[in-house]
């Protein structure tokens, strides 16, 4: 747990992760600690690299845009090519998410585009004329049930 110190620590990570913007007047209120308390801990969980940032989740609501669950399988794992294909994926700002799996596919992807024609240049750019791809599958995103970057923290366990 590197940077983290006891219970109240996961318990401030748990409500800043479900809400940055969480002042630590309001934390205060609901954790048995001062806000000058609060505000060195989170300044503190920062310094160590346990808080990375902060994002604003956007609404669908801002536009029309097209959701595709990509499974890639590569042809040839050689180290440079392969390392060359994960680096302009995870350059692209339309890969939302990005995972190295097991199975019969070696990387998952999210990608999100404006319409299906921004995703078929993604897709003819970014994997059809990789040589490295052997193949790639395609699930489009009907609708989006869950979308959470919040990560299960066991504050029970501190």
């Amino acid at each position: 747990m590197g940077a983290l110190r006891d219970t109240l620590d996961l318990r401030i990570l748990d409500m800043l992760q479900h809400d940055a913007l969480l002042t630590a007047d309001a934390l205060a209120q609901r954790l048995p600690l001062s806000a000058s308390a609060i505000a060195r801990r989170i300044r503190r969980l920062r310094d160590s690299g346990a808080i990375t940032g902060d994002v604003a989740v956007l609404s669908e609501e801002i536009g029309p845009f097209l959701s595709a669950v990509v499974q890639v399988q590569m042809d040839r794992h050689a180290l440079a090519a392969v390392e060359a294909l994960r680096r302009r994926l995870g350059a692209s700002p339309h890969v939302q998410l990005f995972l190295d799996v097991s199975g019969a596919f070696d990387l998952l992807l999210l990608v999100t585009v404006r319409d299906m024609a921004a995703f078929n240049e993604f897709a003819d750019t970014m994997l059809g004329s990789d040589p490295v791809v052997r193949r790639y599958e395609t699930s489009f995103v009907k609708r989006r049930r869950k979308f959470s970057l919040a990560l299960p923290l066991d504050i029970d366990a501190g």
